[in-house]
C-alpha cells in the first residue's frame, strides 16, 4: 500500500508539549511544521495557501492559550482565509464551554492534552488521513 506523506502544523507555545507531540507525530510517520503561537501559525498557513494551495497542510493541531495570538483567534483567521484543512484543538482547557468556543471559532474537533498515539490515530482516521 502506498502511503502518502501527511503534513501537520503543530501550534504550541510550551516546549514540553511540542516535544511530546513531535515524538507522537514522528512515530506515526507524520511530518510536522511547528509554530509557537497563533500569529506564527496564521503566517505559515498564509504562506502555503498563497503558493496555490498545493502545499497546504493536511491537518492543524493547535493549543488554546499562547502568547501573541491564542488558538481560537488563529483558527478564526485561518478559516477567514477560506482554508478548509481540519483544525483540531489540543488543550488542557477541556470544559464544555472551552470546547464549544473552539468549535465556534472554526475548529473541527477537540482532544485533551497530552497528544498520544491513540488520540492521533483517532484524529487521522476521523479526517481520512490514516
Amino acid at each position: 500500500m502506498d502511503r502518502r506523506r501527511i503534513t501537520v502544523l503543530l501550534v504550541e507555545d510550551e516546549e514540553i508539549h511540542r516535544v511530546v507531540a513531535r515524538a507522537v507525530l514522528r512515530a506515526a510517520g507524520v511530518e510536522a511544521d511547528e509554530a509557537e503561537n497563533g500569529a506564527e501559525a496564521v503566517r505559515r498557513v498564509r504562506g502555503r495557501v498563497g503558493g496555490g494551495g498545493a502545499g497546504a497542510y493536511d491537518l492543524i493541531l493547535t493549543d488554546k492559550q499562547m502568547p501573541v495570538m491564542d488558538g481560537r483567534e488563529a483558527t478564526r483567521q485561518i478559516r477567514a482565509m477560506g482554508v478548509t484543512t481540519p483544525i483540531v484543538a489540543v488543550s488542557s482547557d477541556n470544559l464544555p464551554s472551552d470546547v464549544q468556543a473552539f468549535i465556534a471559532a472554526g475548529a473541527d474537533d477537540f482532544t485533551p492534552k497530552p497528544l498520544t498515539k491513540e488520540k492521533l490515530g483517532h484524529i487521522l482516521s476521523k479526517f481520512g488521513l490514516a
